[in-house]
């Protein structure tokens, strides 16, 4: 309620001075207003007041008074940049004085027509000349954002504006209900929450650009977007999913997995509902955590699969020999993928190319990989490649006897420790042809005639031989191998 005392003191020529400086901070703006006119005001406290009251003041009988006095007063200039009551003539002329406070004050004033607004742009004044420099780029910030938030601005105008201002002259523009849609989706895109919050206040924002802005991880946002009076059915959805509420539709999923924020779109790989279309894009996705979280959900499938051991290589391909961190990343995923049941040789063939000796040594002993593939890492050329890495391909049981007579030559070529371990393999191998059995059945090392008695495949004769062999172990063996075939 007004404080009806206080005004008429604020009101009455005769108040005190010292009174009047006091209401002039009075908490309601009637009492301050009526300060603004009263006669008796000092100027000083009639500049203060400006700002808040500019036609009070160019309507206080004393303003006449000082205008004829010293018309070119930074006072009487400025009371009448600000004032509404000033002819657009007049505007014309502080428009071209060379004050920062004057020229901020005809830039917001209502009454400055646009083609004046378009002038300060254009030639800018001299104290926005060095604005790249700290100390004035507050000030031309500051004129710039002024004539953005003035109702006679055109779209024209903003858009010259949006290339000469910085982020906070931007941000205007953003708010201003003027903006051009081209602008709006440009800020929109861009990954500055300040900016998105602007645009999110607008209240001319269409729905296109309030479904950008749903997807932000930032609650302030999405808040502001659910109180816009043009907030679709669509926007409400994708905050929803958002917010982790249930009913996301597959339609939306898709469209969210084409997101531009990747924590939009590893939301969408994480999502019980995302169906396998849908991961195999996120499986290729330029983030690398999204194609992590597609090739780990329940509905991946062998194509996921397979685009997110491209995505390993190519990943391992690009990252600097000295982050070791990252490199035993990529080895591990590579290996916890080669454990999964439903891996195809595309898999394979496409993890061979991170060319790590874990991952190769791990295809060589997988059941999963085919008899061409294991033949044809056999003479796979790498530093890595050694007696202990043929010595697994001879266990793997996939390995044709084309391979394990390949394997043969090379173990044996080999003077090594783990050759005998090697040959071994060999010999209790299901695939190994008989002359090979024939070989390895007179070899001195009795492990490796042990494993020729226990291999399924060996002949009887052979069998025979082995039962009468000095080496208990391997006697037994025979013998316990031939009753067997009895």
């Amino acid at each position: 309620m007004l404080d009806d005392n206080d005004f008429a003191l604020a009101s009455a020529v005769d108040t005190w001075v010292v009174v009047l400086e006091e209401l002039s901070l009075h908490p309601q703006p009637e009492v301050r207003e009526a300060v603004a006119r009263n006669p008796n005001t000092p100027t000083e406290v009639l500049l203060k007041l400006g700002k808040e009251f500019p036609d009070a003041i160019t309507a206080n009988p004393i303003f006449n008074l000082l205008l004829l006095e010293n018309p070119e007063s930074h006072f009487v200039r400025l009371s009448l940049a600000r004032s509404t009551t000033t002819s657009e003539s007049a505007i014309a002329q502080l428009s071209k004085i060379e004050d920062e406070e004057i020229l901020c004050a005809v830039a917001r004033n209502p009454k400055t027509p646009l083609h004046i607004l378009e002038q300060l742009v254009e030639n800018p004044p001299p104290f926005c000349d060095d604005y790249y420099y700290d100390d004035h780029e507050f000030d031309y910030d500051h004129f710039f954002t002024t004539i953005v938030q003035n109702p006679n601005t055109s779209e024209s105008l903003l858009l010259q504006l949006a290339e000469r201002g910085i982020s906070n002259v931007q941000m205007a523009i953003a708010k201003n209900p003027k903006a051009p849609l081209s602008l709006l989706n440009t800020f929109a895109d861009w990954r500055y929450f300040p900016m998105h919050k602007a645009i999110a206040r607008n209240p001319q924002a269409p729905s296109a650009i309030l479904e950008k802005l749903a997807g932000e991880n930032e609650k302030e946002i999405r808040d502001l977007v659910k109180n816009h009076p043009n907030i679709s059915e669509t926007a409400i959805a994708i905050i929803n999913f958002i917010e982790g509420k249930p009913g996301t539709s597959i339609d939306l999923l898709e469209r969210l997995a084409s997101d531009r924020r990747a924590s939009v779109r590893l939301l969408v790989a994480a999502h019980p509902s995302t169906p396998a279309k849908i991961l195999e894009k996120l499986a290729q996705d330029t983030d690398e955590d999204v194609p992590f979280k597609a090739a780990s959900h329940p509905n991946a499938t062998s194509t996921v699969i397979e685009f997110f051991a491209e995505f390993l290589v190519k990943q391992r391909q690009r990252v600097s020999p000295i982050n070791g961190a990252k490199i035993q990343q990529y080895k591990e995923s590579a290996l916890e993928l080669l454990k999964r049941s439903d891996i195809t040789p595309k898999v394979l063939e496409n993890l061979l190319q991170m060319n790590e000796y874990v991952v190769v040594d791990a295809i060589a002993l997988s059941l999963k990989t085919p008899p061409t593939m294991l033949l044809a890492l056999i003479d796979y050329q790498a530093k890595f490649v050694s007696i202990d890495f043929f010595r697994n391909l001879a266990k793997n049981p996939n390995t044709s006897s084309d391979g394990l007579e390949k394997l043969y030559l090379k173990i044996n070529q080999t003077q090594h420790a783990n050759t005998i371990s090697g040959l071994g393999a060999i010999a209790a191998h299901p695939n190994t042809p008989v002359y090979l059995l024939e070989q390895l059945a007179v070899h001195a090392d009795y492990s490796i005639r042990a494993n020729v008695a226990i291999n399924t495949n060996t002949p009887i004769s052979i069998l025979e031989r082995l039962s009468n062999d000095s080496q208990g172990r391997v006697s037994r063996f025979a013998k316990q191998a031939l009753k067997e075939r009895a």
